[in-house]
């Protein structure tokens, strides 16, 4: 079964929230945003009308603006300018404005934090940058998938400010470790440093949330490809924790893989990668 498949079965029957606490001392998970759940739940519901969506995130001005921000970036991609929720609604469609939402409310639960290895507006640029070429990737690997793809890769990571927030001194050597050894896998190295790793604790994370499905499996197995897994996700995880991609051979691992494993053309990727980290800056910084 692997351990993956293991730690799938093993936490399953289990409280979410009572096993965050047993493995991380007692930490107290905050609640997902009561606004947003209640706008995602409209949003899944095909019986709750736009204009009543529209209504729900404007209760919330933060998701509200954000919303509106993150739609008229760059990142985005929309070819017409959209200036109101309900324009956003009608435009966008529930799918695209779930993964939305659902970012800006994970990015309102989690600790901030400011490490030395690691501060939150790395952390979000380098999500941004994965979100957007994830979409990118989806989109000429599994077309359907490319909604989902853009809140997975934003999200893969979301455990590991919980993890920095309550330890540090432990966690920091093993993210320098990983930023530096190329031939090394994170998840392995935090299993053998910490015990468990950002993939199961973002798994619990994710299922005391609530979360989409495709979510809990983004989070729980992106560092290793498993059947069921979005090619785009796991090629985005190579994305690491550094200022200048230009200094770092990530974008290289990122073409030979998808060329090797998905027969997807180096000179596409390349067009890609290089588009997504010229347009995340802007999406991380709506994000903060």
């Amino acid at each position: 079964m692997g351990f993956i498949g293991f730690l799938k079965e093993r936490i399953r029957p289990k409280d979410p929230r009572k096993e965050l606490k047993k493995l991380l001392e007692d930490f107290e998970l905050p609640h997902f945003p009561k606004v947003a759940m209640y706008i995602l739940e409209g949003l899944r519901d095909p019986n709750v009308p736009a204009f009543e969506i529209a209504r729900r995130v404007s209760l919330d001005p933060a998701i509200h603006l954000k919303v509106l921000k993150t739609v008229n970036s760059a990142a985005f991609g929309l070819s017409k300018q959209v200036t109101n929720i309900e324009h956003a609604v009608a435009l966008l469609g529930r799918a695209r404005l779930e993964s939305l939402v659902l970012p800006l409310a994970v990015r309102e639960a989690l600790p901030k934090f400011r490490a030395v290895c690691l501060n939150q507006e790395l952390f979000w640029l380098a999500g941004a940058r994965r979100a957007i070429l994830a979409r990118q990737l989806a989109q000429a690997l599994n077309p359907r998938n490319h909604v989902e793809a853009f809140s997975a890769g934003l999200l893969q990571d979301m455990a590991i400010p919980v993890i920095i927030h309550l330890k540090e001194k432990i966690y920091c050597p093993t993210l320098e470790t990983w930023n530096v050894e190329r031939e090394v896998r994170l998840d392995e190295l935090e299993r053998r440093e910490l015990g468990f790793d950002h993939q199961a604790i973002g798994r619990l994370m994710a299922e005391e949330w609530n979360l989409p499905e495709y979510l809990v499996q983004a989070v729980s197995s992106h560092h290793g490809f498993e059947e069921g897994l979005d090619p785009a996700v796991y090629l985005v995880s190579h994305i690491r924790y550094q200022e200048d991609p230009n200094r770092s051979p990530e974008a290289e691992i990122i073409i030979e893989e998808a060329y090797e494993r998905f027969n997807l053309n180096k000179d596409t990727t390349r067009t890609m990668l290089k588009r997504a980290y010229s347009e995340a800056e802007e999406l991380a910084r709506i994000l903060l």
